[in-house]
């Protein structure tokens, strides 16, 4: 899932479209055939992740005690919603590929249109951003390497999966972020125009100062996270069930 994400993040990069663009890159692969595929198996995928995290968040984490179960099994709720979100995003794509209507921005607008909508929207912007910070530090502080089995955190493979793992934490985490400072920044100002989903958010940093760097930074990174993935699948100790 996250090296789909990264190549989508790449695509952007080398594709360059302009930073007012009202559609995203997700929308526009909703109108070739391969992209009609690549978009199924994106939402089957967060709806299987979704599913694992709530599983997680009812019954998981039983390896830890007290309050840090308690916040594990929160975060993972967190990302019930998130995933689901993702996963009903695309699914209006492809059920309705040629539609404005299927954007985040209209999503947006509609929060805006409710009452306190504005604070809803300012206040949702800000818990992503604080779910990017804390991945970039989980991250940083290497806590990963907790759910690895000894091979992994004491053999040959340490290395390359320890520099996967931080740089692809990290890079989540900055991604969060620009999001999260895209959706504060709509509600307020009140301009759901000014939001959008992570392809958007992207997008209009190409124009930008250091612009297109931020953007291979991220790509990068997040491929680098999908690769340490599939290094825990292997190296994943069976007592714990994580993000």
């Amino acid at each position: 899932m996250h090296l789909l994400v990264a190549w989508i993040t790449v695509s952007i990069l080398i594709g360059r479209r302009p930073a007012n663009s009202s559609t995203g890159a997700l929308a526009d692969l909703a109108r070739s055939g391969p992209g009609l595929v690549l978009l199924l198996v994106l939402a089957s995928g967060f709806v299987v992740l979704g599913v694992w995290q709530a599983i997680a968040g009812l019954v998981g984490y039983r390896h830890l005690d007290g309050g840090r179960r308690h916040l594990m099994r929160l975060g993972a709720g967190c990302r019930v919603v998130t995933y689901g979100y993702l996963a009903f995003s695309i699914g209006r794509l492809l059920l309705d590929r040629h539609a404005a209507g299927s954007s985040p921005r209209s999503t947006s607008a509609g929060v805006l249109a409710q009452p306190l909508g504005r604070v809803v929207l300012g206040g949702a912007g800000l818990v992503i951003i604080g779910i990017g910070i804390g991945l970039a530090v989980f991250g940083v502080r290497r806590e990963f390497l907790d759910q690895l089995d000894d091979e992994a955190r004491n053999g040959g493979r340490r290395v390359p999966i320890v520099v996967l793992g931080e740089a692809g934490y990290v890079a989540k985490g900055i991604a969060f972020v620009v999001v999260g400072i895209v959706v504060a920044w709509a509600g307020a100002t009140g301009d759901p125009r000014k939001t959008g989903g992570l392809d958007q958010s992207l997008e209009r940093l190409v124009g930008a100062p250091v612009g297109v760097v931020a953007i291979a930074v991220i790509g990068t990174g997040i491929g680098c996270f999908g690769l340490y993935l599939l290094a825990r699948a292997r190296h994943l100790r069976p007592r714990t069930l994580t993000s």
